[in-house]
């Protein structure tokens, strides 16, 4: 367990290394940014940033798997296709 003092923060895990990865936006992309992290209730966009990634391995996984894609509403159902 480590037990360190940085700053005014401390930490009480033991944290995994980290790479740091600084990304630009357009200010619409940056502003789209801050709404997701709103809605998502996340505090960080690094966090927007993680899920983003993890939703996004998933659907690839899946897409690998020749698994195909719905939309369901009220008994109605709607195949749609992502095209990234």
């Amino acid at each position: 367990m480590v037990n360190e003092t940085r700053g005014a923060h401390s930490r009480t895990k033991k944290e995994l290394p980290r790479q740091r990865v600084q990304l630009d936006f357009t200010p619409e992309a940056f502003e789209r940014l801050q709404e997701i992290k709103e809605i998502a209730d996340v505090k960080t966009n690094a966090e927007v940033v993680r899920n983003a990634i993890r939703l996004y391995d998933w659907f690839l996984q899946q897409k690998r798997a020749d698994y195909k894609f719905q939309l369901v509403k009220d008994n109605r159902v709607k195949e749609v296709e992502l095209i990234l």
